[in-house]
């Protein structure tokens, strides 16, 4: 072992087990620790629900987007729907009709968006049986003039199954001219997808219906296209429109929602460089706090340089020694977080529990004595009805944004390490022994 290593190690290890030194040494390596395993966790809780509501609004819509140019509406989708399924990488294809329309109850008018997929697609796609739960009534044997409406829209309009309401739509083209038409459904299910956009502003009628109430006699708006792989949406959309000789608009997932998904992006990237800034701190107290070493082991140093160590190798000593307190609070940090990751919806319920606790203990004695008083309940820190998450948080631990947390953690600690190593080097013997 180099001398600059065993001594940087030897300095660590502290003679009095409480000493002030040591007590700040430990205190910088918790810093590392806590900013790390916050930034590991954080970013693996944003990662969950950028995937879960990416992967409700994927399910509800198409990978790809099949239509014709302009307002037009799609004649021959039959024609796309066979050429489409020639492609091995589609995994479903279906057609749909999108109309913005007006909805109206006894009580209430609100903008919404009228959607009309075939009857079997409920059973067909493995994305519509995923995130398409009903809740009341089902989908089976739906008539012309019924129509299945969101949770939300239900709670938010106080509607349930079997209840009327009224849809007005436009109909006609810019081409020949628009006119309002009103239609009355009966409600004859429920539905909740998760993704509260669907649930609170989506009404679903059968393909029919739709195509008479948009003017349409047997064509749609456009041809949703699935895939096995998401992200491979771009490059299959290409293969698709040279199938279709650049005939139709065809579109990947990508497009739709462009701005959505980039804010979301940016979302994280900021979050992630403000949570840096813990990491940041923590560095700098490893300088702070390693400068005060050096003051304290000036002596030292005066000795080391007279038995003839050269200023570098004193800087390598309290550099190794920074060093090493970063690694050590990195390694940990890296650990602590991926555990927390794994099982941060575990933690939560015991911070829950224990804060339950605290709050039943300071109202136990005077909810005895005063009949109006309650013991008040801790609700859930993210309640699923709120943020429309079902079975806890969602976490993703991306390895690729461990290392790169764990090597931003231990680039600092290095960095803030050089200026108490600077300040050891610069130290002469004469002038410190002078006063010893």
């Amino acid at each position: 072992m180099k001398l600059e290593l065993m001594l940087g190690i030897r300095y660590l290890k502290a003679k009095k087990k409480f000493s002030f030194v040591s007590v700040i040494t430990v205190i910088c390596i918790l810093g590392i620790l806590v900013g790390d395993m916050i930034m590991i966790t954080v970013l693996s809780v944003v990662n969950g629900f950028q995937n879960d509501i990416r992967d409700k609004i994927l399910g509800m819509r198409s990978h790809i987007d099949i239509s014709s140019y302009g307002d037009e509406a799609l004649i021959d989708y039959h024609f796309v729907i066979d050429s489409v399924k020639e492609n091995k990488r589609v995994s479903s294809v279906y057609p749909y009709i999108y109309l913005p329309s007006i909805l109206r109850t006894y009580s209430h008018t609100t903008l919404i968006t009228t959607r009309a997929f075939p009857d079997d697609i409920y059973t067909k796609d493995k994305d519509f049986l995923k995130y398409f739960n009903f809740i009341s009534g089902d989908n089976k044997n739906i008539k012309s003039n019924e129509a299945m409406i969101g949770a939300e829209m239900a709670k938010n309009y106080a509607l349930a199954v079997g209840d009327t309401i009224d849809i007005v739509s436009a109909s006609g083209s810019f081409a020949r001219g628009f006119r309002p038409q009103k239609s009355t459904f009966t409600v004859k299910a429920i539905y909740k997808t998760g993704y509260y956009e669907y649930d609170s502003k989506m009404v679903i009628v059968p393909l029919k219906t739709a195509q008479d109430m948009i003017g349409y006699n047997d064509a749609v708006s456009g041809v949703a296209v699935k895939v096995d792989k998401f992200f491979d949406a771009e490059s299959i959309a290409n293969e698709l429109d040279k199938t279709l000789k650049e005939y139709y608009n065809v579109l990947p997932w990508t497009l739709f929602d462009r701005n959505f998904f980039q804010a979301l992006h940016t979302e994280k990237i900021m979050l992630g460089l403000i949570l840096s800034f813990i990491v940041l701190i923590a560095a700098l107290n490893i300088a702070s706090s390693q400068i005060i070493f050096v003051k304290d082991k000036r002596r030292d140093i005066a000795i080391l340089k007279t038995l003839g160590l050269k200023p570098i190798n004193v800087a390598q000593v309290f550099f190794l020694e920074g060093a090493i307190i970063g690694l050590i609070g990195t390694i940990f940090g890296v650990i602590f977080g991926i555990l927390l990751s794994m099982y941060v919806n575990e933690a939560l319920d015991t911070i829950r529990y224990i804060a339950q606790a605290f709050v039943s203990l300071i109202f136990f004695i005077p909810s005895k004595i005063f009949l109006t008083v309650k013991i008040p309940i801790v609700p859930d820190f993210f309640p699923s009805d709120v943020y429309y998450i079902s079975g806890g948080l969602p976490t993703i631990i991306e390895p690729t944004q461990v290392i790169l947390v764990a090597f931003i953690s231990f680039i600092l600690s290095i960095i803030f390490a050089i200026i108490p190593a600077y300040i050891a080097s610069r130290y002469k013997p004469a002038e410190v022994l002078r006063y010893e």
